[in-house]
């Protein structure tokens, strides 16, 4: 029975890693695709190689903190995670699903979101079930988590402004048309491998650390089995959220992506510094308003905004509700 529990969490975080990949290709080219820049299969070769990158190098900062920082041993030392290994599952199910559902309606959500809300609700459920682990939920890193979240899409749409107004000026002195656009195709790309690495090393941690803390062990393999899973999501079934992220908010030009992916790149790789999961959807919708914003606020479409906003507020919500109440449902059957 053990080995069959094994199996299935591993699926369970085969099935988010998969739908986080999916939902979140979009956060490092979709603005470069949609500026027609960069194709749709050269974007994807470049995501899974620097997501494998981002993955194995820094993937381990945002895992320690959603498998050890939130739900925190009791006084008898036991491992909560996989102590009650249904409720994890269950946490690992709620997530994919609530992602999986947003990518079919080409919503970017935060997967990030997703994830500390499930881990939220696996917490709770620990605690309603088997009072006895006095298992405690580190409300003082989730209101650090919670600030960085409001901080996300702000800091990269800024970011993005300020770049788009620094770089203008200076390709606008490049006279040679062939040579402008060789130059903005380059740095577009290089900004997409740069968002791709920093998304991979955030989303990883996201994805797996739950599935790090049930097994333990060295991280590296972890985040190997991570990044293939985010890599698959990616190659199978991203068109979708890419459209949306691409062209759906504002129409961007050239420099506009450029501004938007660099932007968002850097303030996701900001944050996995400090080992804080935040939202790769926030930080590209966040930079893809502040490139647009150069063109007045006219040039942003608000209906497709509404809806993408409404998103985020439900998400850490129905994750944590999803999250009891499939844990609590396989509890009751199969505990």
């Amino acid at each position: 029975m053990d080995g069959l529990i094994e199996i299935i969490v591993l699926l369970a975080g085969f099935f988010v890693a998969w739908n986080i990949g999916a939902n979140d290709t979009s956060n490092c080219v979709g603005a470069g695709i949609g500026a027609r820049i960069i194709s749709y299969r050269r974007a994807i070769m470049i995501v899974v190689l620097f997501f494998l990158l981002g993955a194995m190098l820094e993937g381990w900062k945002n895992m320690k903190t959603v498998g050890e920082g939130i739900i925190t041993p009791g006084p008898s030392g036991v491992n909560p995670i996989s102590a009650v290994p249904l409720a994890t599952v269950a946490a690992l199910i709620a997530a994919g699903v609530w992602v999986l559902l947003a990518t079919v309606f080409g919503l970017p959500i935060s997967t990030s979101h997703s994830m500390i809300g499930a881990v939220i609700g696996l917490g709770f459920l620990i605690n309603l079930t088997h009072p006895g682990l006095g298992a405690g939920i580190q409300y003082d890193k989730l209101v650090a988590i919670f600030a960085s979240w409001l901080l996300n899409p702000g800091m990269a749409a800024l970011c993005a402004f300020l770049i788009f107004k620094l770089v203008s000026p200076l390709l606008r002195r490049i006279k040679n048309l062939i040579l402008f656009n060789q130059v903005l195709i380059v740095l577009i790309i290089a900004a997409s491998a740069y968002g791709a690495y920093a998304i991979g090393a955030n989303d990883v941690g996201t994805s797996t650390g739950l599935i790090n803390k049930f097994f333990g062990g060295a991280p590296q393999i972890v985040a190997l089995f991570g990044a293939v899973a985010l890599s698959i999501g990616s190659i199978t079934f991203s068109r979708r959220v890419i459209q949306t992220v691409g062209g759906g908010i504002t129409v961007l030009d050239s420099v506009g992506a450029f501004s938007a992916q660099l932007g968002s790149a850097f303030t996701i790789w900001f944050f996995v510094q400090f080992g804080i999961p935040v939202s790769t959807s926030h930080a590209i919708v966040g930079a893809v308003i502040g490139a647009g914003l150069v063109k007045g606020t006219a040039a942003v479409s608000t209906k497709k905004l509404r809806h993408i906003v409404l998103a985020w507020i439900l998400t850490p919500i129905v994750a944590c509700a999803l999250s009891f109440a499939i844990g609590w449902i396989l509890l009751g059957v199969m505990g």
